[in-house]
């Protein structure tokens, strides 16, 4: 809904910035196609409308006089919306660390587990720093947690490179684990039913 919001503050302000061209030609006394001014006015009240309708979606309990206090609070609907957005970035990062955390790795080789292990566990701090960095937190490619090992493991180049580089470039550590790993060696943690 928040990608709504630039297209909507620009349509209510060129519907307006047209009808106060038509009202300004009006107090010069000049001539005004009634018409244009009436589909000016109804466009205007429905950007109106459609901007009343994200504030009130976003803040049901807001209110406002003018356009000031209106964009007061469509300043403060972007940084709530912001800081939403910064949050659910936090928590992709921390659910990815603790997936990673709950599963187990196996192979026949000991001393092949033991390495793939330090890797995953220099990956789930790195996740885990970069979720607690102040400002916002690097963005993590692939899909939600539960998948993403999978999704990771399944990469190839060429065809994935733009994925594999932000992985490399964000994330070392869990790019050296990916690269380490075959999916065939990961057990994820399994739920158990009480």
């Amino acid at each position: 809904m928040i990608s709504m919001w630039p297209s909507t503050i620009s349509s209510l302000n060129e519907s307006l910035a047209a009808l106060y061209g038509s009202l300004g030609k009006l107090q010069a006394a000049k001539s005004v196609d009634m018409g244009e001014l009436m589909e000016q006015l109804k466009t205007a009240a429905e950007s109106s409308r459609n901007l009343r309708a994200l504030v009130l979606a976003e803040m049901p309990e807001a209110s406002w006089r003018n356009r000031e206090e209106l964009d007061a609070l469509v300043e403060e609907i972007a940084k709530r919306a912001e800081a939403r957005k910064l949050e659910q970035q936090r928590s992709r990062l921390l659910e990815l660390a603790t997936e990673l955390e709950s599963g187990e790795i196996v192979h026949r080789r000991t001393v092949r587990v033991t390495q793939l292990n330090q890797f995953r566990d220099q990956a789930v701090k790195e996740l885990r720093a970069q979720a607690g960095v102040p400002g916002a937190p690097r963005a993590l490619p692939g899909p939600d947690a539960s998948h993403w090992l999978e999704w990771a493991c399944g990469l190839k180049e060429p065809e994935d490179a733009e994925s594999l580089q932000a992985l490399r470039n964000s994330f070392a550590h869990l790019d050296e684990f990916v690269a380490n790993m075959e999916l065939e060696m990961w057990v994820p943690k399994t739920v158990t039913l009480v």
